[in-house]
């Protein structure tokens, strides 16, 4: 039985700290998302689920609770945990 709330439960053995927008970026493809940095002047990064066509776009600055949010929107997209953090390594 976890101790952690079950919104927070895949926290238990990783790190949010240290996540770049670069890191995300290969991630995303690793697990079949579309990037696309072409639009706009900023240095944001546009992610796209190729089936569902939902939109996601994550900043260059990041920190802990972003990455986070990011995490949790990879999980409401239907990727689990593990699938997540083996792209982001």
């Amino acid at each position: 039985m976890s101790l952690l709330p079950s919104s927070n439960r895949f926290m238990s053995s990783h790190s949010f700290s240290d996540i770049t927008q670069a890191q995300w970026m290969n991630a995303c493809r690793k697990l079949g998302l579309i990037i696309d940095c072409g639009f706009g002047k900023g240095s944001h990064v546009r992610v796209t689920h190729p089936k569902t066509h939902a939109k996601y776009t994550i900043q260059y600055k990041l920190h802990k609770f972003i990455n986070m949010k990011i995490f949790k929107k990879m999980m409401e997209w239907g990727f689990d945990e593990e699938q997540i953090w083996e792209a982001l390594s």
